[in-house]
Protein backbone atom coordinates (compact mmCIF):
# COMPACT_ATOMS: atom_id res chain seq x y z
CA UNK A 1 0.00 0.00 0.00
CA UNK A 2 1.38 3.45 -0.79
CA UNK A 3 2.69 5.38 1.65
CA UNK A 4 0.06 8.54 2.10
CA UNK A 5 1.95 12.26 1.46
CA UNK A 6 0.87 14.48 3.98
CA UNK A 7 -1.17 17.53 3.39
CA UNK A 8 0.70 20.70 3.01
CA UNK A 9 -0.28 23.12 5.88
CA UNK A 10 0.84 26.74 4.68
CA UNK A 11 1.85 29.54 7.14
CA UNK A 12 -0.10 32.57 6.24
CA UNK A 13 -0.03 36.36 7.18
CA UNK A 14 -3.22 37.75 6.75
CA UNK A 15 -4.01 41.63 6.28
CA UNK A 16 -7.16 42.27 8.17
CA UNK A 17 -9.81 44.91 8.95
CA UNK A 18 -10.79 43.25 12.10
CA UNK A 19 -10.81 45.04 15.57
CA UNK A 20 -8.36 44.25 18.25
CA UNK A 21 -10.01 42.15 21.20
CA UNK A 22 -12.46 44.22 23.67
CA UNK A 23 -12.93 46.90 21.01
CA UNK A 24 -15.86 46.00 18.66
CA UNK A 25 -18.43 46.52 21.23
CA UNK A 26 -17.60 50.45 21.39
CA UNK A 27 -18.17 50.49 17.64
CA UNK A 28 -21.23 48.83 16.66
CA UNK A 29 -21.73 50.89 13.52
CA UNK A 30 -18.28 50.30 12.30
CA UNK A 31 -19.00 46.99 10.03
CA UNK A 32 -19.95 44.22 12.71
CA UNK A 33 -20.86 41.57 10.77
CA UNK A 34 -17.52 41.61 9.03
CA UNK A 35 -15.60 42.34 12.07
CA UNK A 36 -17.45 38.75 12.91
CA UNK A 37 -16.77 36.99 10.54
CA UNK A 38 -12.90 37.60 10.11
CA UNK A 39 -12.48 36.93 13.78
CA UNK A 40 -13.94 33.56 13.83
CA UNK A 41 -12.84 32.57 10.58
CA UNK A 42 -8.74 33.54 11.51
CA UNK A 43 -9.89 31.80 15.18
CA UNK A 44 -10.84 28.43 13.20
CA UNK A 45 -8.02 28.74 10.60
CA UNK A 46 -5.73 28.88 13.69
CA UNK A 47 -6.84 25.71 14.78
CA UNK A 48 -5.71 24.24 11.35
CA UNK A 49 -2.50 26.22 10.50
CA UNK A 50 0.01 29.17 11.69
CA UNK A 51 -1.84 32.56 10.86
CA UNK A 52 -0.67 35.49 12.03
CA UNK A 53 -2.52 38.79 11.24
CA UNK A 54 -2.20 42.62 10.53
CA UNK A 55 -4.87 44.99 11.26
CA UNK A 56 -5.84 48.67 9.44
CA UNK A 57 -8.46 50.26 11.73
CA UNK A 58 -10.63 52.78 10.94
CA UNK A 59 -10.16 55.94 11.92
CA UNK A 60 -12.79 56.41 14.60
CA UNK A 61 -10.77 54.16 16.98
CA UNK A 62 -7.82 56.22 16.89
CA UNK A 63 -6.81 56.95 20.70
CA UNK A 64 -9.55 54.55 21.93
CA UNK A 65 -8.91 51.48 22.03
CA UNK A 66 -9.34 51.28 25.55
CA UNK A 67 -11.00 50.33 27.43
CA UNK A 68 -11.44 47.49 26.46
CA UNK A 69 -14.45 44.51 26.90
CA UNK A 70 -15.35 41.37 26.48
CA UNK A 71 -16.13 41.81 22.98
CA UNK A 72 -14.58 39.36 20.14
CA UNK A 73 -11.24 40.49 18.14
CA UNK A 74 -7.66 39.33 16.86
CA UNK A 75 -4.62 39.42 18.46
CA UNK A 76 -2.80 40.99 15.43
CA UNK A 77 1.03 41.05 15.26
CA UNK A 78 1.03 44.68 13.64
CA UNK A 79 -1.68 47.83 13.33
CA UNK A 80 -2.50 50.65 11.42
CA UNK A 81 -5.21 53.21 11.33
CA UNK A 82 -7.03 55.16 8.44
CA UNK A 83 -6.49 58.60 9.07
CA UNK A 84 -6.69 62.27 7.27
CA UNK A 85 -4.94 63.55 5.85
CA UNK A 86 -5.21 60.45 3.74
CA UNK A 87 -2.29 60.86 1.04
CA UNK A 88 0.07 61.05 3.79
CA UNK A 89 -1.42 58.69 6.51
CA UNK A 90 -1.85 56.13 3.81
CA UNK A 91 2.01 56.42 2.46
CA UNK A 92 2.97 56.08 6.02
CA UNK A 93 0.94 53.08 6.81
CA UNK A 94 2.19 51.33 3.56
CA UNK A 95 5.79 52.58 4.52
CA UNK A 96 6.02 50.95 7.80
CA UNK A 97 3.97 47.39 6.57
CA UNK A 98 6.50 47.20 4.38
CA UNK A 99 8.81 47.84 7.17
CA UNK A 100 7.06 45.56 9.22
CA UNK A 101 7.30 42.60 6.67
CA UNK A 102 10.90 42.92 6.19
CA UNK A 103 11.59 42.63 10.07
CA UNK A 104 8.99 39.91 10.20
CA UNK A 105 10.28 37.54 7.92
CA UNK A 106 14.10 37.92 8.71
CA UNK A 107 12.47 36.70 12.34
CA UNK A 108 10.17 34.08 11.42
CA UNK A 109 11.04 33.45 7.56
CA UNK A 110 8.89 33.48 4.41
CA UNK A 111 5.49 32.89 5.21
CA UNK A 112 3.89 30.36 2.61
CA UNK A 113 0.57 32.74 1.62
CA UNK A 114 -0.76 36.30 2.37
CA UNK A 115 -4.20 36.60 2.42
CA UNK A 116 -5.57 40.20 1.76
CA UNK A 117 -8.72 41.42 3.00
CA UNK A 118 -10.73 43.06 -0.28
CA UNK A 119 -8.98 45.87 -2.20
CA UNK A 120 -7.66 48.47 0.07
CA UNK A 121 -5.41 51.67 -0.67
CA UNK A 122 -2.56 50.52 1.84
CA UNK A 123 -2.75 46.83 1.00
CA UNK A 124 -3.21 47.32 -2.85
CA UNK A 125 0.53 49.12 -2.73
CA UNK A 126 1.60 46.80 -0.07
CA UNK A 127 0.74 43.55 -2.33
CA UNK A 128 2.16 45.52 -5.38
CA UNK A 129 5.39 46.05 -3.65
CA UNK A 130 5.14 42.38 -2.84
CA UNK A 131 5.18 41.32 -6.43
CA UNK A 132 8.25 42.80 -6.95
CA UNK A 133 10.05 40.91 -4.04
CA UNK A 134 11.65 37.66 -4.91
CA UNK A 135 10.98 35.25 -3.55
CA UNK A 136 7.93 35.80 -2.60
CA UNK A 137 4.38 34.29 -0.73
CA UNK A 138 1.48 33.10 -2.70
CA UNK A 139 -1.11 36.56 -3.00
CA UNK A 140 -4.21 35.65 -1.84
CA UNK A 141 -7.65 37.54 -2.13
CA UNK A 142 -9.85 37.41 0.23
CA UNK A 143 -12.95 38.80 -1.53
CA UNK A 144 -16.07 39.33 0.94
CA UNK A 145 -17.48 42.28 -1.36
CA UNK A 146 -16.78 44.45 -4.03
CA UNK A 147 -18.93 47.28 -5.23
CA UNK A 148 -17.26 48.01 -8.61
CA UNK A 149 -15.87 44.71 -9.57
CA UNK A 150 -17.80 43.88 -12.98
CA UNK A 151 -19.35 47.66 -12.92
CA UNK A 152 -18.94 50.34 -16.08
CA UNK A 153 -16.67 53.19 -14.53
CA UNK A 154 -18.04 56.48 -15.89
CA UNK A 155 -15.61 59.08 -17.20
CA UNK A 156 -16.28 61.89 -14.50
CA UNK A 157 -15.56 58.95 -11.50
CA UNK A 158 -12.52 58.07 -13.31
CA UNK A 159 -11.63 61.57 -13.23
CA UNK A 160 -12.25 62.64 -9.76
CA UNK A 161 -10.62 59.07 -8.39
CA UNK A 162 -7.59 59.99 -9.81
CA UNK A 163 -6.99 62.75 -7.69
CA UNK A 164 -7.69 60.15 -4.31
CA UNK A 165 -3.93 58.76 -2.97
CA UNK A 166 -3.31 55.58 -3.56
CA UNK A 167 -7.01 54.09 -4.80
CA UNK A 168 -7.38 51.64 -7.41
CA UNK A 169 -10.66 52.03 -9.20
CA UNK A 170 -10.52 49.40 -11.75
CA UNK A 171 -10.70 46.47 -9.78
CA UNK A 172 -10.91 44.28 -12.61
CA UNK A 173 -7.17 45.13 -13.26
CA UNK A 174 -6.52 44.64 -9.41
CA UNK A 175 -7.40 40.72 -9.95
CA UNK A 176 -4.71 40.55 -11.92
CA UNK A 177 -2.39 41.17 -8.76
CA UNK A 178 -3.27 37.94 -6.83
CA UNK A 179 -2.25 34.01 -7.24
CA UNK A 180 -5.59 32.81 -5.91
CA UNK A 181 -9.10 34.19 -4.75
CA UNK A 182 -11.46 32.78 -1.80
CA UNK A 183 -14.57 34.66 -2.57
CA UNK A 184 -17.38 35.11 -0.65
CA UNK A 185 -19.90 36.07 -3.35
CA UNK A 186 -20.91 33.35 -5.99
CA UNK A 187 -20.76 35.77 -8.77
CA UNK A 188 -17.36 36.50 -8.77
CA UNK A 189 -16.62 33.09 -10.54
CA UNK A 190 -15.92 34.60 -14.18
CA UNK A 191 -13.40 37.41 -13.03
CA UNK A 192 -10.92 34.84 -11.98
CA UNK A 193 -11.24 31.30 -13.77
CA UNK A 194 -11.15 32.70 -17.43
CA UNK A 195 -7.70 34.22 -16.02
CA UNK A 196 -6.59 31.07 -15.06
CA UNK A 197 -7.06 32.28 -11.13
CA UNK A 198 -7.65 29.54 -8.72
CA UNK A 199 -10.78 30.47 -7.34
CA UNK A 200 -12.79 29.13 -4.64
CA UNK A 201 -16.42 29.77 -3.13
CA UNK A 202 -16.65 29.95 0.47
CA UNK A 203 -19.57 32.73 1.40
CA UNK A 204 -18.77 32.70 5.68
CA UNK A 205 -20.38 31.01 8.12
CA UNK A 206 -22.30 31.51 11.28
CA UNK A 207 -20.45 33.82 13.75
CA UNK A 208 -22.40 32.68 17.08
CA UNK A 209 -23.27 29.54 18.81
CA UNK A 210 -26.62 29.61 19.67
CA UNK A 211 -28.50 26.84 21.67
CA UNK A 212 -32.50 27.08 20.90
CA UNK A 213 -34.73 28.32 23.87
CA UNK A 214 -36.25 25.08 25.10
CA UNK A 215 -40.36 25.74 24.00
CA UNK A 216 -40.33 26.00 20.53
CA UNK A 217 -44.02 27.10 19.25
CA UNK A 218 -44.27 25.91 16.01
CA UNK A 219 -48.78 25.85 17.01
CA UNK A 220 -48.73 29.76 18.23
CA UNK A 221 -52.08 31.31 17.62
CA UNK A 222 -52.53 34.59 16.04
CA UNK A 223 -50.78 36.07 12.44
CA UNK A 224 -47.79 35.14 11.19
CA UNK A 225 -44.83 37.60 12.14
CA UNK A 226 -42.10 38.71 10.09
CA UNK A 227 -38.56 40.09 11.42
CA UNK A 228 -35.22 41.54 9.83
CA UNK A 229 -31.98 42.15 11.71
CA UNK A 230 -28.95 44.02 10.12
CA UNK A 231 -27.68 46.87 8.41
CA UNK A 232 -29.88 49.87 7.97
CA UNK A 233 -28.62 51.12 4.87
CA UNK A 234 -29.83 51.84 1.39
CA UNK A 235 -28.13 48.62 -0.11
CA UNK A 236 -30.38 46.49 2.05
CA UNK A 237 -33.79 47.90 0.44
CA UNK A 238 -35.18 47.88 4.33
CA UNK A 239 -37.21 51.04 3.33
CA UNK A 240 -38.84 49.39 0.53
CA UNK A 241 -39.29 46.11 2.42
CA UNK A 242 -41.24 48.18 5.16
CA UNK A 243 -43.43 50.18 2.39
CA UNK A 244 -43.99 46.67 0.59
CA UNK A 245 -44.96 45.35 3.98
CA UNK A 246 -47.72 47.83 4.40
CA UNK A 247 -48.84 48.34 1.56
CA UNK A 248 -49.21 44.22 1.67
CA UNK A 249 -52.27 45.10 3.96
CA UNK A 250 -51.72 41.69 6.04
CA UNK A 251 -53.00 40.65 9.72
CA UNK A 252 -48.85 39.99 11.08
CA UNK A 253 -46.66 42.41 11.97
CA UNK A 254 -43.04 43.38 11.05
CA UNK A 255 -40.06 44.37 13.57
CA UNK A 256 -36.74 45.24 12.51
CA UNK A 257 -33.52 46.16 14.15
CA UNK A 258 -30.16 46.72 13.46
CA UNK A 259 -27.90 49.63 12.86
CA UNK A 260 -27.35 52.00 9.98
CA UNK A 261 -28.25 55.73 8.40
CA UNK A 262 -31.73 54.87 8.07
CA UNK A 263 -32.30 54.25 11.62
CA UNK A 264 -33.99 57.97 11.84
CA UNK A 265 -36.33 57.15 8.90
CA UNK A 266 -37.24 53.75 9.91
CA UNK A 267 -38.46 55.33 13.62
CA UNK A 268 -40.24 57.62 11.66
CA UNK A 269 -42.23 54.99 10.12
CA UNK A 270 -42.60 52.86 13.48
CA UNK A 271 -44.02 55.67 14.75
CA UNK A 272 -47.16 56.06 12.15
CA UNK A 273 -47.76 52.29 11.83
CA UNK A 274 -49.02 49.88 14.49
CA UNK A 275 -48.41 46.90 12.96
CA UNK A 276 -44.21 47.83 12.08
CA UNK A 277 -42.02 48.06 15.23
CA UNK A 278 -38.60 49.10 14.86
CA UNK A 279 -36.67 48.22 18.07
CA UNK A 280 -33.26 49.99 17.15
CA UNK A 281 -29.95 48.65 17.93
CA UNK A 282 -29.39 46.07 20.25
CA UNK A 283 -26.64 45.87 23.06
CA UNK A 284 -24.81 43.18 21.22
CA UNK A 285 -24.90 41.58 17.53
CA UNK A 286 -24.92 37.72 19.68
CA UNK A 287 -28.56 39.74 20.62
CA UNK A 288 -30.22 39.52 17.31
CA UNK A 289 -30.66 35.71 17.35
CA UNK A 290 -32.70 35.91 20.67
CA UNK A 291 -34.73 38.92 19.69
CA UNK A 292 -35.52 36.66 16.30
CA UNK A 293 -37.58 34.24 18.45
CA UNK A 294 -40.77 36.58 18.64
CA UNK A 295 -40.84 36.35 14.71
CA UNK A 296 -41.87 33.34 12.48
CA UNK A 297 -40.29 34.63 9.28
CA UNK A 298 -36.94 36.34 8.70
CA UNK A 299 -36.48 38.55 5.52
CA UNK A 300 -33.47 38.89 3.23
CA UNK A 301 -34.14 41.76 0.52
CA UNK A 302 -31.26 41.78 -0.75
CA UNK A 303 -31.15 42.93 -4.67
CA UNK A 304 -28.42 42.48 -7.13
CA UNK A 305 -27.55 46.22 -6.86
CA UNK A 306 -24.08 48.06 -5.68
CA UNK A 307 -22.11 44.43 -6.60
CA UNK A 308 -24.05 43.01 -4.33
CA UNK A 309 -23.73 39.56 -6.36
CA UNK A 310 -19.93 39.87 -5.09
CA UNK A 311 -20.37 39.16 -2.10
CA UNK A 312 -23.06 37.14 0.29
CA UNK A 313 -25.54 38.26 3.51
CA UNK A 314 -23.23 37.28 6.14
CA UNK A 315 -26.59 37.33 8.60
CA UNK A 316 -28.44 34.39 6.07
CA UNK A 317 -25.89 32.43 8.81
CA UNK A 318 -27.20 34.11 11.80
CA UNK A 319 -30.68 33.67 10.65
CA UNK A 320 -30.61 30.49 9.90
CA UNK A 321 -29.13 29.11 13.26
CA UNK A 322 -32.32 30.86 15.14
CA UNK A 323 -34.68 28.49 13.68
CA UNK A 324 -36.87 30.74 12.07
CA UNK A 325 -38.07 30.55 8.22
CA UNK A 326 -36.35 32.47 5.94
CA UNK A 327 -37.90 34.68 3.34
CA UNK A 328 -35.31 36.04 0.86
CA UNK A 329 -34.34 36.54 -2.81
CA UNK A 330 -31.18 34.93 -4.62
CA UNK A 331 -28.70 37.66 -4.76
CA UNK A 332 -25.35 36.17 -4.02
CA UNK A 333 -26.28 32.43 -4.28
CA UNK A 334 -28.18 32.34 -1.15
CA UNK A 335 -30.55 29.71 -2.55
CA UNK A 336 -27.32 27.08 -3.10
CA UNK A 337 -26.62 27.61 1.13
CA UNK A 338 -30.60 27.49 2.16
CA UNK A 339 -31.30 24.56 -0.47
CA UNK A 340 -35.46 23.79 -1.13
CA UNK A 341 -36.29 24.84 2.28
CA UNK A 342 -35.80 28.50 2.10
CA UNK A 343 -38.74 30.68 0.60
CA UNK A 344 -37.25 32.49 -2.19
CA UNK A 345 -38.34 36.49 -3.57
CA UNK A 346 -37.90 37.31 -7.32
CA UNK A 347 -36.27 40.43 -7.98
CA UNK A 348 -37.73 41.49 -11.32
CA UNK A 349 -40.86 43.51 -10.94
CA UNK A 350 -39.47 43.74 -6.92
CA UNK A 351 -41.85 45.72 -4.88
CA UNK A 352 -45.18 44.37 -6.40
CA UNK A 353 -44.02 40.97 -6.20
CA UNK A 354 -42.59 41.62 -2.22
CA UNK A 355 -45.91 42.43 -0.82
CA UNK A 356 -47.37 39.49 -3.48
CA UNK A 357 -44.83 36.78 -1.99
CA UNK A 358 -45.62 38.35 1.92
CA UNK A 359 -49.30 37.87 1.54
CA UNK A 360 -48.50 34.26 0.37
CA UNK A 361 -46.11 33.35 3.63
CA UNK A 362 -48.46 35.28 5.92
CA UNK A 363 -51.17 32.53 5.05
CA UNK A 364 -48.65 29.60 5.27
CA UNK A 365 -49.61 27.13 7.76
CA UNK A 366 -47.32 28.34 11.15
CA UNK A 367 -46.21 24.37 11.48
CA UNK A 368 -45.01 24.38 8.31
CA UNK A 369 -42.76 27.78 7.84
CA UNK A 370 -40.99 25.94 11.75
CA UNK A 371 -40.12 22.54 9.57
CA UNK A 372 -38.70 25.00 7.40
CA UNK A 373 -36.90 27.00 9.60
CA UNK A 374 -35.79 23.99 11.82
CA UNK A 375 -34.41 22.32 8.46
CA UNK A 376 -32.36 25.01 7.78
CA UNK A 377 -30.61 25.11 11.15
CA UNK A 378 -30.02 22.05 10.72
CA UNK A 379 -28.09 22.34 7.30
CA UNK A 380 -26.35 25.52 8.69
CA UNK A 381 -25.23 24.00 11.97
CA UNK A 382 -23.79 20.59 10.06
CA UNK A 383 -22.40 22.29 6.92
CA UNK A 384 -21.26 25.92 7.31
CA UNK A 385 -19.19 25.72 10.69
CA UNK A 386 -16.35 28.17 10.42
CA UNK A 387 -13.98 24.79 11.92
CA UNK A 388 -15.88 23.26 8.46
CA UNK A 389 -15.00 26.17 6.29
CA UNK A 390 -11.71 27.03 7.87
CA UNK A 391 -10.41 23.43 6.92
CA UNK A 392 -11.43 23.94 3.03
CA UNK A 393 -9.49 27.41 2.88
CA UNK A 394 -6.46 25.98 4.03
CA UNK A 395 -6.49 23.44 1.62
CA UNK A 396 -7.72 25.38 -0.86
CA UNK A 397 -4.52 27.77 0.17
CA UNK A 398 -2.04 24.55 0.26
CA UNK A 399 -3.07 23.41 -2.72
CA UNK A 400 -2.53 26.57 -4.43
CA UNK A 401 0.70 27.50 -2.47
CA UNK A 402 2.44 23.92 -3.10
CA UNK A 403 1.37 24.21 -7.23
CA UNK A 404 3.39 27.94 -6.52
CA UNK A 405 6.43 26.63 -5.34
CA UNK A 406 6.58 23.66 -8.38
CA UNK A 407 6.48 26.59 -10.78
CA UNK A 408 9.30 28.34 -9.15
Amino acid sequence: MPEKIPQFTPRVLYLSYAFPPGVSGRFPDLNPAGHAAETRMIQAMQRVTPVNSVGMLAHETHGRLEPRDDSIGLDHDFLMWSRSPEIWHRWQAWRSLCHFYLQWTARHGLPDVILVKNFGPVYNWFIRWLRRQSPRPLLALLLADSGSLGQPIPLGKRLRYALKPMVTLDEGKAIRWFDACISFGLGTRQYFEPRGIPWMWMPSAYNFTYDLPPAQAATSAGPIRFGYFGALSEHTTVVPLVHAFLEARIHGTLRMCGHGKLAGSLKELAARHSNFIFDGTLPRQSDCLDWAQQVDVLLNPRLPHFGLENSFPSKIFEYGVTGRAILTTRTGGVDQVLGESGLYLETENFLPALASRLREVSATDRAELHRRGMAIREKIVHDYTWDAQARRMVDFLGRAAAARKRLF
